[in-house]
């Protein structure tokens, strides 16, 4: 074992060659965050810590002065643990930022006798296998086979599918190995937090460094494949999805919504996820993709449930509370070639809002009962909320919570959440909601 260490970068005194570290520079700083309404500061933690140090090459002593070079340009950025003495430094994992090269004694042909190096460093926040987080692929656990320095669930309750991304270093280069594809599926699991299955969308390798991106949901549901293009005679609502899910392995799975029966309707040049959210703003519905499950809902009956926790948010804390009530529609136009639908609001406003649909409606009274759907959808979500807490796993999208605000009383109330993002390595979830 070498004196230090830093993935292939060695130290050591050896009869073949002497290199060794000087000048080593460390320092920890506390971090406070600060409040944007208040101005209060408050401890958050400890800054990322720097790693400095030094060293010398010399010919004479068995370097090989330009392939050390070389080797530290095609490593600039790579995360990894800095062992001295076997053990970990400061620090379970750190970023190479930079390096110097001064001090050159040149022989008479004008090779490199001597110079000195000097490397920069910075620490990488990273779960090393040793928390509760675990990384799933193609349902094996490969947490210990990496070292995650950044993972970030998102929850959508409605119109975009649930994504997570992964950063990690891969030093060992497993995912070269594995060759992942997009049919492969990815999961995180932290204690009762769980992403689900989730098919990976893209890897992107860096000098050891990777970025993984997954969504609930294919890269096929959002493609226009003209194999899909169909038309249907008797079909129901849920039948629909249960046949369109399936096309992508997925099933289905419904709460409270009108399962009402099309005596024509068809698909056309139109992709799978377009459709299925087209056809659920005119009916009134949304739907989630969670762990390849389609779960059909409807958002009106969901927001009338009982909340299921109250978010307590003392005072000092990060959160941002929207009205854009001015903002409202009194009328909508829904247009799709063949039929005009219509609808009124009972608000006094009277600016009008015009979309385009592509989904067939079948008669007026259908186009007209789906303007108004769309119309009630887009003055739903005007009273909004964003606040950052320490993380809090046991919520999910489409949920419906009390919300309790120290320093924003008038607010206090239930709220309907639209998106949540867990993140797992900084342990802080950002929760996205309307007021109910």
């Amino acid at each position: 074992m070498p004196i230090a260490k830093f993935y292939k970068l060695e130290w050591n005194i050896n009869p073949s060659e002497v290199k060794l570290l000087t000048g080593i520079e460390s320092e920890s700083k506390l971090k406070t965050d600060t409040n944007g309404n208040t101005g209060e500061q408050k401890f958050a933690g400890y800054e990322l810590k720097p790693l400095k140090f030094s060293y010398k090459l010399s010919k004479s002593a068995g370097a090989n002065i330009v392939r050390e070079i070389e080797l530290l340009r095609s490593i600039r950025g790579v995360t990894a643990p800095f062992y001295l003495n076997k053990h970990r430094l400061f620090a379970p994992a750190y970023m190479l930022t930079d390096f110097s090269v001064s001090n050159f004694v040149l022989a008479n042909d004008g090779q490199i006798l001597e110079c000195d190096i000097s490397l920069s460093f910075i620490e990488v926040n990273i779960t090393l296998g040793t928390s509760s987080l675990r990384v799933i692929y193609n349902d094996v656990d490969i947490t210990n086979d990496i070292a995650v320095t950044g993972c970030e669930h998102t929850m959508n309750a409605e119109g975009a599918p649930d994504e997570v991304e992964i950063k990690f270093t891969d030093n060992d280069h497993l995912w070269d190995d594995w060759q992942p594809s997009k049919t492969d599926t990815i999961q995180v699991k932290d204690g009762i937090a769980d992403s689900g299955k989730m098919f990976i969308e893209s890897v992107n390798p860096t000098n050891g460094y990777m970025t993984l991106r997954g969504s609930s949901i294919p890269t096929t549901m959002r493609d226009v494949i003209k194999e899909n293009n169909k038309s249907w005679e008797g079909v129901t609502f849920l039948q629909l999805f249960t046949e369109i899910g399936g096309r992508h392995g997925l099933e289905v799975e419904s709460h409270e919504v009108e399962n009402r029966t099309y005596n024509y309707i068809k698909q056309e040049n139109i992709s799978d996820l377009e459709f299925l959210t087209e056809l659920c703003d005119l009916e009134g519905c949304a739907f989630l993709v969670f762990d390849k499950k389609l779960v059909v809902y409807s958002p009106e009956k969901m927001e009338a449930q009982s909340p299921v926790k109250t978010i307590n948010i003392p005072s000092g804390s990060d959160f941002t509370y929207t009205d854009d009530s001015l903002a409202a529609y009194g009328n909508c136009e829904i247009d799709n070639g063949a039929l005009v639908g219509k609808a009124t609001a009972s608000n006094g406003i009277e600016k009008t809002m015009r979309r385009v649909i592509k989904c067939f409606i079948e008669t007026q009274a259908d186009a007209n009962n789906g303007a108004k759907n769309i119309l009630a959808k887009a003055n739903r979500g005007l009273k909004t909320g964003r606040l950052k807490t320490d993380i809090m796993k046991d919520i999910a999208a489409a949920s419906v919570a009390t919300l309790n605000t120290a320093d924003a009383s008038t607010n206090n109330g239930t709220i309907f959440y639209q998106k949540i993002v867990q993140d797992y390595v900084n342990k802080k979830t950002i929760h996205y909601f309307r007021f109910v």
